[in-house]
């Protein structure tokens, strides 16, 4: 990972820290230094931190020159050493994979290995029968979920059994699949290339939907011996869809209901920070990135959940890194999960997707990825510039579910959505919900879940 990305982790987290210890002082900027020291002469101690005093040394002195009070960053020190790095008790779930996840729930797992035609592996999880089944049965209907960006399919089961939607669907009688994308923690593999190199990370969403999607759909279909399922996403994963649908419409009749949560064909009004990508100019931002991995899930994550998610640190801390690019409400999670849900977000995709995005809000343009170029464009597609998506020609029953506060899926977006798509037969808005409720909302089984199978049943 780079020194760049490996300092915004650290910044965050200590920034995150400082914030929440903040309290009205007048100790003196001579007992702060001293402070900094003894907390970094504790950190060096802590292996998994080592080589990056520096840098958090550094950011903690900038911001604390630049406030009146000095004392949270004693306040700090204290509770880092006293409750994180000398006493760690983490939730045992912060260190499980998601097969370890399923099954300490008490449900059955399978998980196989799908190859794609341009030659990737991806884990796909399968839950095929739920808790109170004695085994599968050949009636049981297939669902697929697909999860967002940045995210794995760790998303749909990292709540308990009944506030999961994976746990819910599987069981009220549904064989659940669970994709993961290319990139992602799961999905870290190709036949020939090597996850170190420029080329295997040469991807955005435009494959995802082209090659993943469909390797999915036709693995499950093909294992179940069912002709169709259902079609379950979030986010990215809606993208996904959307894509395919439009590109490949033999596939709508694979689907016998999609289901949106917060879906996507525009971004026009996006207010995520990830709109700013939109300021940098696409060389600008490989530039900073690099051309491989976008925020992957590795080492300095790990230690950001070591040190700012024991279960007796504020949940705030927590709640406000994962929360940071898709918008957050504290009440709605279960702060009991936070370690958890830290250890498995982000799980990482490509710095070309995320260039994508930046070139779908920036171009007001559900397209194929911009090489900048005519006759790059040309190369790729027969055209100087890429070709739309056209969501219009999807005419598989769709049923959505959106939310106010959500700042990826923006309501104005949505409405955008409704106008272009022409068979939504059923569509709920969730008023105080952001993007991220609808995979960890304590309350999501209520409005949304339980919602899901009743029109699950019908098709």
């Amino acid at each position: 990972m780079s020194v760049v990305r490996s300092q915004i982790y650290i910044s965050v987290g200590m920034f995150l820290l400082l914030c929440y210890c903040n309290q009205s002082s007048s100790t003196s900027l001579d007992a702060t230094r001293s402070s900094i020291d003894k907390l970094f002469s504790s950190l060096k101690s802590h292996a998994s931190l080592k080589g990056y005093e520096g840098i958090i040394q550094s950011k903690i002195q900038q911001y604390v020159q630049e406030r009146e009070s000095f004392d949270m960053v004693l306040n700090a020190r204290n509770y880092l050493m006293k409750n994180v790095i000398l006493e760690k008790k983490l939730d045992p779930d912060a260190r499980r994979d998601l097969t370890e996840l399923i099954a300490n729930q008490g449900f059955p797992v399978q998980k196989f290995v799908v190859q794609t035609k341009d030659g990737y592996l991806l884990d796909l999880h399968r839950i095929p029968y739920g808790r109170n089944d004695s085994g599968p049965t050949k009636s049981r209907p297939v669902v697929f979920l697909q999860h967002g960006l940045l995210s794995s399919a760790a998303d749909w089961i990292m709540n308990f059994a009944n506030d999961s939607l994976a746990f819910i669907l599987a069981d009220n009688g549904y064989d659940v699949w669970m994709g993961n994308s290319r990139g992602n923690t799961y999905s870290k593999r190709h036949i020939i290339l090597k996850p170190d190199s420029d080329e295997f990370w040469d991807w955005s969403f435009d494959e995802m939907a082209k090659y993943d999607t469909t390797a999915f759909i036709d693995f499950i279909l093909d294992k179940t011996c069912e002709p169709s399922l259902h079609y379950i996403g979030h986010s990215q994963g809606t993208i996904l869809a959307f894509a395919l649908f439009a590109s490949q419409p033999e596939y709508q009749s694979k689907i016998r209901l999609f289901v949106g949560l917060a879906p996507i064909i525009s971004l026009n009004y996006l207010k995520s920070p990830l709109k700013y990508l939109g300021i940098l100019s696409d060389k600008e931002k490989y530039l900073i990135f690099g051309y491989q991995d976008f925020l992957p899930n590795d080492l300095v994550i790990k230690v950001l959940v070591d040190t700012f998610c024991d279960k007796r640190m504020s949940e705030w801390i927590c709640s406000n890194v994962v929360f940071l690019l898709c918008g957050y409400d504290v009440s709605n999670m279960n702060n009991s999960r936070l370690a958890v849900y830290m250890n498995h977000s982000p799980a990482g995709t490509s710095t070309k997707n995320m260039v994508h995005f930046a070139q779908f809000y920036k171009a007001r343009r559900f397209a194929m990825y911009d090489y900048n170029s005519p006759q790059e464009n040309m190369k790729h597609y027969g055209t100087t510039s890429p070709p739309s998506y056209n969501a219009s020609l999807v005419k598989v029953p769709t049923l959505i579910f959106t939310a106010t506060n959500d700042l990826m899926a923006d309501p104005k977006d949505v409405e955008i959505l409704k106008t272009t798509l022409p068979n939504i037969v059923g569509s709920y808005v969730i008023p105080p919900w952001n993007h991220l409720d609808f995979i960890w909302g304590m309350n999501a089984a209520k409005y949304c879940y339980d919602i899901i199978v009743q029109w699950l049943h019908k098709f």
